[in-house]
């Protein structure tokens, strides 16, 4: 039995806010358990992800260090990064890596209709506030379609993409952008309701 695509997401997301509230122990444990799942469910998807972070998350760990007042670093002259910097700087870090290993589980157990069928549920209360969630979900998935197909020589390239994804020629030679929704199960609902429970002790 698998779990529905927005409750994946949601999950995700909750993991977001997490992370910004647990002990250092709790971080690390948490960190080792979701590696090992990335690791078992992609490990391939997890190493890319990873490696092009990897300079993302070293200047991170950088601007903690030498920004953070405190006690300097024991045997550095000028410019020394200080211990409360270091020790900030790595827990932020190591935040973001744990996301990223969400983000790559997330990806690897998910196909691309699921997530467009997940990421449409979420947003469906929008539709109450005026936004086109079926255009913005269609053009959402013609991006990702063309990414998959040719990938964008630069960041600008993609959104630019998305801007012009419905008057595109790919755009143009489908009628119709169709994906499945599937239902909700008694797991789907257990997990949501549990996590719900567990959110509520918390903050209590």
């Amino acid at each position: 039995m698998v779990m529905h695509p927005s409750l994946r997401i949601l999950l995700l997301m909750l993991l977001a806010i997490a992370v910004q509230f647990m002990e250092p122990y709790v971080l690390a444990l948490s960190g080792a358990v979701l590696l090992v799942a990335a690791m078992y469910w992609h490990i391939g998807l997890l190493t890319r992800i990873l490696l092009r972070s990897r300079w993302l998350l070293l200047t991170l760990l950088l601007v903690y260090a030498f920004t953070t007042p405190g006690e300097y670093l024991r045997g550095w002259d000028i410019y020394a990064p200080t211990y409360e910097g270091i020790r900030q700087g790595l827990l932020q870090a190591m935040r973001l890596a744990i996301m990223l290993v969400g983000l790559a589980i997330l990806l690897g157990i998910t196909p691309r209709a699921d997530m467009m069928a997940g990421i449409y549920q979420l947003i469906r209360p929008l539709r109450y506030v005026g936004i086109s969630v079926d255009r913005f979900t269609a053009r959402l998935w013609l991006t990702m379609h063309y990414v998959e197909t040719e990938r964008p020589k630069s960041k600008t390239a993609f959104w630019e993409r998305f801007e012009s994804a419905s008057n595109s020629e790919e755009g143009a030679g489908m009628d119709t952008v169709k994906f499945h929704l599937p239902r909700f199960t008694r797991m789907d609902w257990g997990v949501g309701f549990l996590t719900i429970i567990l959110i509520v002790g918390y903050m209590l």
